[in-house]
């Protein structure tokens, strides 16, 4: 799951631009509309259009595909429904989708995942105080599904935080999330199947790799430059940084990068798109073949 930005407009009451006024955890809601198309992206346009002037809002909001952020973690959402206490001035808040044409095992799971990735990021290690339901702050029946066990009940959920805290779950590969300056390598070895020769743009020529940027390169962002890149063997062997780079051949590259965007899933491309930079050229990626270190 990748998340990607749609924010609301800043200056309007959906999003006042104000600081919150400490971390005290996540407060976690369900949006408790069930209508075809209620998805992630449909609640983010919410907020910037028909919504932006209402004091209603959320810092994500999530589906069976991806989270899209709406308000900036580190300003006031208004979503906790109680006033300038700590739900909405101390807590993140997501809101999970429970649309009848989505999945709510695979939204909730996204949630964990969430979850999990801002408290590590807030130095926290133990869900225990912070994690919140709506329902602490105001009693309100919410999040809605979670108190039906739908897909499964709140100490569930929290289990679940708790184990991608901890590093696993049944001994899997805790999944990334990649945001804007995430630090991400290339996970593999990846065959050249295009080459442009140096140019103003792309001073030590640039490659055309489907496996990383999807089908033939058709825009000056599916290159990429080659500078960073190494030759080697289709089995990772023998790596020159100092090595031409031809078509048919196979290459590799230990450098870190930094996430500059995010771009949405698309028919092409079900895992997302990253843009990252080298030589000063930003160029995109694959989500897949990328590793979060």
């Amino acid at each position: 799951m990748q998340v990607i930005e749609r924010l609301a407009p800043l200056g309007h009451n959906c999003r006042c631009g104000e600081s919150r006024w400490g971390f005290r955890g996540i407060t976690v809601h369900n949006t408790s509309n069930w209508s075809n198309g209620a998805n992630a992206l449909a609640h983010a346009n919410l907020l910037r259009n028909g919504w932006k002037d209402k004091f209603i809002s959320w810092h994500y909001v999530i589906d069976k595909d991806y989270a899209v952020r709406c308000i900036p973690e580190n300003e006031v959402a208004w979503c906790a429904g109680d006033g300038n206490g700590d739900g909405n001035r101390k807590t993140i808040n997501i809101e999970i989708c429970d649309n009848a044409d989505g999945d709510i095992r695979a939204a909730t799971d996204n949630a964990v995942l969430l979850c999990a990735d801002i408290l590590r990021r807030n130095g926290i290690t133990n869900v225990s105080g912070h994690l919140f339901q709506h329902n602490h702050w105001t009693g309100k029946d919410c999040p809605y599904d979670i108190r039906r066990g739908n897909p499964y009940n709140w100490e569930t959920f929290c289990n679940k935080v708790q184990e991608k805290l901890n590093g696993s779950s049944g001994g899997e590969v805790v999944d990334q999330i990649l945001h804007v300056g995430s630090k991400v390598k290339f996970n593999g070895v990846f065959k050249v199947d295009e080459v442009i020769k140096p140019n103003s743009k792309f001073p030590k020529g640039a490659l055309g790799c489907y496996k990383v940027c999807y089908g033939y390169p058709v825009g000056p962002e599916d290159w990429i430059p080659c500078g960073p890149l190494a030759t080697c063997n289709s089995d990772g062997s023998n790596e020159n940084y100092n090595g031409v780079i031809k078509k048919g051949g196979y290459w590799k590259c230990d450098k870190v990068f930094t996430v500059v965007s995010i771009k949405l899933p698309t028919r092409h491309l079900t895992n997302g798109v990253a843009i990252l930079e080298a030589d000063g050229v930003r160029f995109c990626c694959d989500c897949g073949p990328l590793l979060e270190v």
